[in-house]
């Protein structure tokens, strides 16, 4: 009984009289025992934790990637919205949708169109300075 549990102190905590070699090995064993320990108590949820890994390394770049792409669409079409309410006047556009009468629809889409030719006017114009104050810079 007494070689027993020197045998398992000097497992748990080896002399210093004990070869590295023999204390490397000793190391191996013990972090294996713990290894099995651990899956032992933690039951069949281990294989469970090794498939959602390997599902996780499979699809991660695939669902990061979509999920990128949904967002870029998301803010694309925020950024679509708020140009059409820049360049197109809301009230103009609901009497042109509405059944008002010919003459105050024609007004109406005259005017949007206006607005809406000025608008690209002014991006057009601010885009070419910008890239000739660029091409002065570089």
């Amino acid at each position: 009984m007494h070689g027993s549990w020197q045998a398992l102190l000097e497992d748990l905590w080896p002399s210093r009289s004990v070869p590295p070699e023999s204390l490397r090995r000793r190391e191996a064993m013990l972090r294996a025992v713990i290894a099995m320990g651990f899956i032992a108590a933690a039951g069949p949820e281990v294989i469970a934790a090794l498939e959602m890994t390997a599902l996780l390394e499979l699809l991660g770049a695939s669902l990061f990637l979509a999920a990128f792409q949904a967002g870029a669409k998301l803010a694309l079409m925020r950024l679509w919205e708020v140009l059409c309410a820049i360049a197109l006047p809301a009230p103009q556009l609901a009497i042109v949708r509405s059944d008002a009468r010919p003459l105050a629809r024609a007004a109406a889409l005259t005017f949007a169109s206006a607005h809406a030719a000025w608008c690209l006017m002014f991006v057009l114009i601010i885009g070419a300075w910008g890239h000739h104050i660029f091409k002065g810079v570089v």
